[in-house]
């Protein structure tokens, strides 16, 4: 026979670890996602250089709406997480405002804190949707959804990316605090670049086939000055 004793402390132990175990996640997802305000800006935010040419409203400044052959983008600054929330139709066969819509009613939907860190929209090519990612850390990452498989088919840290001939070029960042990394990259103009309050990014020279999404690294290493990413806005890319 069990004894009542017993039983209660168990059912109390028992409670105490859920509720534990509850708190410890939503710690996770508040350290994993809320960054500093006003870090992160979504204002005039441009696109890769050669990616697909959209027509661009700006409904009352607040969200964008991006209108391509294939696919309509809405982008809206979320209210809880650093970033913003990526909204994706087919286009309608008639739509005198394209600022009236509703959301829950998106084919796919890519929420600002999803995929590890704060999300912003930054072009399409073909059936692809590319996003600057930053991590809240000294590093961003570039992300690929497929959008009709509704998938993530690409991601990398990355600096000064452009699509030309069918290809994404890019320079990929490489940890720049591993003593290797700076022995193995000559940056003779490292210190004047601190000095000037800028970071210093050690970088490789990347493409990928956006056809088949295959990384081609061309082993050439270099160095070059940045914004100090973390404590400014992701850099915004221009055609």
């Amino acid at each position: 026979m069990i004894d009542t004793n017993v039983a209660v402390s168990f059912f109390l132990m028992r409670k105490f670890a859920i509720l534990s175990l509850s708190i410890t996640f939503f710690l996770v997802l508040t350290t994993a996602y809320s960054y500093s305000a006003g870090v992160y800006d979504q204002s005039n935010i441009k696109l890769i250089p050669g990616s697909n040419t959209p027509v661009v409203k700006d409904c009352l400044g607040l969200n964008y709406v991006y209108i391509y052959g294939d696919y309509v983008i809405y982008t809206q600054k979320s209210g809880d997480f650093e970033g913003s929330n990526i909204y994706i139709f087919h286009p309608q066969a008639q739509n005198n405002d394209p600022c009236s819509v509703s959301y829950p009613n998106a084919e796919y939907t890519i929420n600002a804190g999803e995929f590890g860190g704060a999300n912003t929209f930054s072009g399409v090519y073909g059936n692809l949707l590319f996003m600057d990612q930053w991590t809240g850390r000294d590093f961003k990452r570039l992300l690929a959804i497929n959008m009709d498989s509704k998938s993530l088919v690409f991601f990398d840290t990355y600096a000064k990316p452009e699509i030309k001939n069918g290809k994404l070029n890019y320079f990929r960042t490489l940890k720049a605090k591993r003593q290797s990394v700076k022995d193995k990259i000559p940056c003779p103009k490292a210190t004047q670049w601190e000095s000037q309050g800028k970071q210093v990014l050690y970088v490789e020279k990347m493409s990928v086939d956006l056809s088949t999404m295959k990384k081609d690294p061309s082993g050439v290493f270099s160095c070059m000055p940045t914004d100090p990413i973390g404590t400014a806005a992701p850099k915004k890319y221009g055609h």
